[in-house]
């Protein structure tokens, strides 16, 4: 699903008023830690990355997964790129409050970061693509940034996995009216009115959003010289996130990318999936 397409200026100023996700009042170093652990991925992700990696968190919002993975090993050096400046407003001021020296914030249009290219050891970008105007680039854009035997971790809206939270957009009249009792984040009980509010407004009124073809990104990421590991969900407790799995066919992607539409009417995520791929090494990289 395309939505028409708006000047980059009006995602923005979108960004701008809502940044998202939010940071609750309390936040401090020892929340934020033990609100990410309890995330299966968010614990996978930081236990698969070195303690020392050298990691590109590109359109990281809010910064809550790059001062999470700061916190996690401060030997780590982390760089968070977003274009939103209130957006990184509030990570700049969560990374002062908690005193988190090993993250640097960038403002920075996804298409032309202002960082070397193939200098990282972990590339994330999750939730950004997909609402930009030239997805296919910002994915060629942020591939560029891995280094040789690096790990990109890709979290786009994948269209089949999505269809069943576009049914609940059309359900609530393209976001005016939505039916708290169809999605599972409305439904909860322990968010105040605000977070729910910038929920919808991020679910439901976003002005720029595709809904991108899972086996399309993959043959995008892999035309940039990656080669498959995994996708996400699951992430399997006890498992290396970054660990290869064998690729799937054609066809059991296609039961794989169903088996996420059906999740989605349950999963807090709203049809976002993540593709981890590896960046293959040259010849040089490859003798050493």
């Amino acid at each position: 699903m395309n939505t028409t397409l708006p000047r980059a200026p009006e995602v923005a100023a979108f960004y701008e008023a809502r940044p998202f996700p939010g940071y609750a009042p309390g936040d401090d170093a020892s929340s934020l830690l033990d609100r990410c652990r309890r995330s299966p991925f968010l614990q996978a992700l930081d236990q698969a990355i070195a303690p020392d990696a050298r990691i590109l968190d590109a359109g990281c919002g809010t910064g809550q997964i790059s001062n999470f993975l700061a916190l996690a090993a401060p030997r780590r050096r982390i760089f968070g790129a977003d274009r939103c400046a209130a957006s990184l407003a509030a990570a700049e001021d969560f990374r002062r409050r908690a005193h988190v020296r090993n993250l640097s914030l960038m403002r920075a249009d996804i298409f032309v970061l202002p960082l070397p290219q193939a200098a990282f050891d972990v590339v994330i970008s999750r939730g950004v693509v997909h609402h930009t105007h030239d997805p296919d680039r910002a994915i060629r854009s942020v591939c560029s940034h891995v280094r040789p035997g690096g790990v990109l971790l890709l979290g786009i809206y994948e269209s089949i996995a999505r269809l069943p939270h576009h049914a609940r957009r059309v359900l609530s009249l393209n976001g005016r009216r939505p039916i708290a009792a169809l999605d599972p984040v409305l439904r909860r009980r322990d968010l105040d009115d605000e977070k729910k509010l910038t929920w919808i407004e991020d679910q439901y009124r976003h002005p720029l959003e595709h809904s991108l073809s899972f086996t399309a990104t993959l043959a995008t990421v892999k035309s940039a010289g990656f080669t498959w590991l995994s996708s996400v969900p699951p992430a399997t407790p006890g498992r290396d996130l970054f660990a290869a799995t064998p690729e799937p066919g054609s066809l059991a992607l296609l039961w794989r990318r169903w088996g996420w539409a059906v999740r989605c009417m349950t999963d807090e995520d709203a049809g976002l999936v993540c593709l981890l791929a590896r960046r293959r090494a040259g010849p040089a990289q490859a003798r050493a």
